[in-house]
């Protein structure tokens, strides 16, 4: 393919269209309230090209009208996960905008706008639900129009695909999935960074075989996460084809229509969404068969257990782990590094106070400066390289195994992640005459708890409740400028336990793994109570 097409994405979309645009490139489904689909409706490239160069029309003038000018950031607040939410997206590029993809879970305003002005951002585009979020923004803004009512009469000519960007230039600005210091940090992705992106993964999940019938990919959720949208890219740039379940946690009996109905061959989602799956597997073979016969079975974000990792490889099903980051992008549980990208393993020192008898054995992973894929400037540490946080331990034959990381993060069951440092230190700031010491757990859980151990004094002259209570009164600030799934809101999420029983370091630092395997039964009652799961 010409290297021009490679070097921006709606140059590769136009190039599709024209030479392969009966290629189904998505598969939408027909909901009827809350039953699984039976039916998905087939979107070609040529159709989906249309669509976005109709919305591109229609964005452009009403930004035109707002004195927005080409080339400007534009952010766009929603939940990424519906197909308009991709086109508009596209949409924006094909304008000449620069997206900037703000998921709805940051719900805080101040820390929306703050992070507008550090992408220069010009105006936001959000959906109607959330007009609440920007009822005093200080920008531009407009709720975006269902796609079913975008008139397809504009007359604003859109740029010809030479005066869109390329290569070095940023065509998309995302942000981490977790935020440090009560706010995500801005991750600019140039044209190239995606090119590379997509074409690395892809050449991953292809591994070089041809199949008869075309490739279809489970939609990876939100195209506010960059794996969403370099698989979009992924597809396109190869020929395959997305489809887009009802919703991310979907059912087994789901999962048989999109394997029956839609053609679906290869699974791609989080390891807390399969697993499910895999549970079913292992009680009915019509189950276990669906998954056999994936090309793959890829997850990521989070892991599964061990346990079903094994017992996957035992019977059959093609499972994949990938690693990966927003910021930079990098298979089954021994991982090795993609082939050419310039990396580095250094050991773990023991004064990361990481509390784990092997720490010496530990290895950080560091992408280094030399690599296509680095992220930009802001993000690198002090000696030019990307030091993901990221812990590995080597394997005899040279592969390696994810270890989880060397801070002090956590990751939901939805793979966001949360910095629990940053929660504790908020409690010991705002409770300090309450409480003795706290831990954030939650690993794989849809939001944190924290253990709290109190004054003996306070559980004298207030009640349980009463304390917790007035813990979350006191974060109520903190909490607003948190994404939803870090904050603590709920008091069964507080766990008030006497001074001393929560295992400690020999250094008297509190065991967050260990406290969590000893209070797995009091947690699961508690995630059950509150979520319902």
């Amino acid at each position: 393919m010409d290297a021009a097409l490679e070097a921006n994405h709606i140059a590769l979309l136009q190039h599709r269209a024209k030479n392969s645009g009966n290629t189904v490139l998505f598969k939408l489904p027909i909901l009827r309230g809350s039953e699984p689909p039976q039916k998905w409706n087939d979107m070609t490239v040529s159709e989906f090209a249309a669509e976005v160069d109709r919305v591109a029309s229609f964005v452009m003038t009403e930004l035109k009208t707002r004195n927005i000018p080409p080339g400007s950031v534009v952010s766009v607040l929603y939940s990424g996960t519906r197909y308009q939410d991709l086109v508009y997206a596209i949409a924006l590029s094909r304008a000449s905008y620069i997206p900037q993809l703000c998921p709805q879970i940051l719900t805080h305003p101040g820390v929306i706008f703050a992070l507008m002005e550090k992408a220069g951002s010009k105006m936001i585009l959000y959906d109607p639900s959330l007009e609440h979020v920007t009822t005093n923004c200080p920008f531009p803004k407009m709720a975006l129009h269902p796609l079913e009512t975008i008139d397809s009469c504009s007359t604003t000519a859109l740029p010809t695909i030479d005066d869109l960007s390329s290569c070095s230039d940023v065509c998309f600005i995302y942000l981490t999935s977790g935020s440090t210091s009560g706010s995500p940090k801005i991750v600019p992705l140039t044209q190239k960074f995606v090119s590379i992106y997509y074409k690395t993964q892809f050449g991953i999940w292809l591994a070089g075989r041809r199949f008869d019938t075309q490739d279809v990919f489970l939609s990876r959720s939100s195209i506010c996460a960059v794996a969403t949208m370099i698989q979009y890219l992924g597809c396109l740039y190869t020929g395959s084809c997305i489809v887009q379940p009802s919703k991310r946690r979907f059912s087994t009996e789901e999962l048989s229509n999109l394997v029956n109905v839609c053609g679906l061959n290869r699974m791609t989602t989080f390891g807390t969404w399969l697993a499910p799956h895999i549970q079913a597997a292992k009680k009915d073979p019509v189950v276990l068969k669906l998954l056999q016969v994936m090309r793959t079975v890829s997850y990521g974000g989070v892991p599964i257990s061990i346990a079903d990792d094994d017992w996957c490889f035992q019977n059959g099903i093609p499972l994949t782990d990938m690693y990966a980051t927003t910021e930079c992008g990098k298979p089954a549980r021994f991982m090795r590094p993609v082939s050419g990208l310039p990396c580095r393993f250094d050991p773990l020192m023991d004064t990361t106070g990481v509390d784990d008898p092997a720490s010496t054995q530990l290895l950080k992973f560091i992408l280094l400066a030399d690599s296509p894929q680095i992220p930009q400037l802001h993000l690198l540490s002090t000696d030019g390289n990307f030091h993901t946080g990221d812990l590995f331990e080597k394997q005899v034959d040279g592969s390696y195994l994810f270890r989880g990381r060397a801070d002090d993060w956590i990751k939901t069951d939805d793979a966001s992640i949360t910095d629990t440092k940053a929660i504790e230190e908020k409690i010991y700031d705002m409770c300090s005459d309450l409480v003795k010491g706290c831990i954030v757990v939650g690993h794989l859980r849809p939001s944190p708890t924290v253990f709290i151990e109190v004054h003996h004094d306070n559980l004298s002259t207030m009640s349980e409740d009463g304390l917790k209570e007035l813990v979350l009164q006191r974060l109520e600030d903190f909490n607003a400028r948190q994404y939803t799934h870090e904050r603590i809101t709920d008091k069964r999420l507080i766990f008030i336990v006497d001074e001393g029983i929560l295992p400690r370091t020999m250094k008297g630092n509190l065991r967050r793994r260990a406290i969590e395997q000893k209070y797995q039964k009091e947690l699961d009652a508690v995630y059950i109570s509150v979520y319902g799961s």
